[in-house]
Formats: C-alpha cells, structure tokens, sequence
C-alpha cells in the first residue's frame, strides 16, 4: 500500500509568520543566535509551527549552504540533527518522514530512521575501569573523580560505560581532543555514551570527534546519516569504505559524496583518527 500523507497536519502559519520562517530567514537565524541551545530551539519552533511541506524547503536550503561551506549551514545543521534526536520517535518526526519519503527527500529521510546501530551492546556487559585493587568504586565517586585532575584517574575513567561520568570528563578542562576520540573511538561501548559526546557543547562540532562518531558502528544509525553531512570529501569516502559502519550510513556518505564533487577539500580538513583511539582501558600501574 503506497505511502498517504498522514491527516490532521498543523494548519499553514499566517502570512507574516510564514514570511518570518522562510528558508533564508531561517538561515540567517541560525548563523546569527550565540548559542547551540538557540539554534535547537529555533528548530523547535520550526518543526512545530509549520506544516512539513514548509519545512523541507527549509531543510534543502540548509543542505545548500552547508554545501557551500557556509558557516551558517554547518551551525543549522548540526543543531537540527540534535533536534531531530530529542525527536526521535514521536509525531512531528513521523510527520516530517512520511512527507520526504513521498517527495523523494532521502537525505531529510536518513535523519529519521530508527534502525539499531551495527553494534550493540550492553553497559552491565563492559569493562569498568580498573580503580582500586581492593574494592569496587561507587558510580558517586566515578563520577566525582571525573571532575578531578589526576591524568591517570582521567585516563582510566575514558572507558567508563556511565554517561554521567563522560560527561563530566568532557567538561573537565585536564581533557584533550585525543581524550575524546578515545572515548568516540570506543567499541565496544554503548548508545548513551556517544549521545552525550555528540551533544557536547565544545566537543561534538569538532570535525576529527564527529567522524570518529560516524566510523563507530554503536552510534545510533540516525546520528551518525546526520555527521556525514558534516564530513569533508576524504572522510567521507573513509565512512563508505568502511565495512563495519551501518549500510545506511555508508549509502549517505555515498550520496554525500555525489554533492562534495565539485568543492575543493581545504588541508585544514585532513581529518586522521589516531590508531590507540580504539582500544581497551589501560591496565592499572
């Protein structure tokens, strides 16, 4: 049974509201505003306020200036893939799928699926890092030792399978990028974790942690479709060459790749991940 469009859509906004969410105004908005937490919610306003045939244009304008190398395109478009996130699952995301899957739209569509990752796994399944030989560490003291600024605690603590203590090493100003990477690199490790490293503020609009994202079969697979939009050409070929990333998201790199055709790769964007990225935590000293 073909595809319907689903009944009962938001009625269209009036006239000046619509004028004021027009594809470019929306564009100029989201260079504009400080904040990643002001682009996510103009995007909410987006999402919720106007009907899903308004929104693809919109969603294809941001395509454009991200593929023109527009910083405005590339600050949208990473605060629509966390919006799209928080999303997941519920009405207006369902909406906005069904109108692009029937327009064809399949780089709005990879946004919002929800197959597994590649990978899965469990947190009671991983190792925890080694802290104390003679007993077991609470998850209040991992999670408190994060803060603190002993290397070799920190060091062990990137293995950690609790989000809250991640997120606690990524606040802590002791943490290099080569620290996160360890962290995105990770495998095998769990969804909540790479969740909380692609939302961080600093560390999720680093080009070299994104990629290591989308190499990562555990990330959730419409996490990662959405940084592949976000990879120069090189990383990209990278992620749909690559045999353990999801099949999903090596199809839009592929596509992705069909548009990088004609932009020129600044050296600046050689991204490299380091080989002991991947690994498992160090034995204690």
């Amino acid at each position: 049974m073909p595809l319907q469009p689903p009944e009962g859509d938001w009625p269209p906004p009036p006239g000046p509201e619509a004028e004021r969410l027009a594809p470019g105004r929306v564009l100029r908005r989201l260079g504009v505003v400080p904040e990643d937490a002001m682009r996510e919610a103009l995007w909410r306003e987006v999402l919720t306020a106007l009907p899903p045939t308004d929104v693809l244009p919109i969603l294809a304008e941001i395509r454009r200036a991200l593929a023109a190398g527009e910083l405005a395109g590339r600050l949208g478009w990473l605060a629509l893939v966390r919006t799209l996130e928080a999303l997941r699952g519920g009405p207006i995301a369902l909406k906005l799928y069904l109108h692009a899957k029937l327009a064809g739209d399949e780089a709005t569509t990879s946004l919002l699926l929800e197959p597994p990752p590649a990978r899965k796994a469990e947190a009671h399944a991983l190792q925890r890092p080694p802290l104390d030989r003679d007993r077991e560490i609470t998850l209040g003291e991992r999670r408190a030792w994060a803060r603190k600024h002993d290397r070799a605690v920190l060091a062990r603590l990137l293995y950690d399978p609790d989000p809250g203590v991640v997120l606690n090493l990524l606040n802590n100003p002791r943490i290099t990028e080569a620290d996160v990477l360890r962290v995105a690199s990770r495998r095998p490790t769990v969804a909540p974790v790479l969740q909380t490293v692609f939302r961080h503020a600093r560390w999720g609009r680093r080009r070299p942690v994104q990629l290591a994202l989308v190499l990562n079969p555990y990330t959730p697979v419409d996490t990662a479709c959405g940084l592949v939009a976000l990879l120069d050409r090189e990383s990209a070929r990278k992620v749909r060459q690559d045999l353990a990333v999801h099949p999903t998201v090596r199809t839009t790199a592929a596509i992705m790749l069909g548009e990088y055709l004609t932009r020129p790769l600044p050296a600046r964007d050689a991204i490299e991940v380091p080989a002991e990225a991947v690994g498992e935590p160090p034995a204690e000293g």
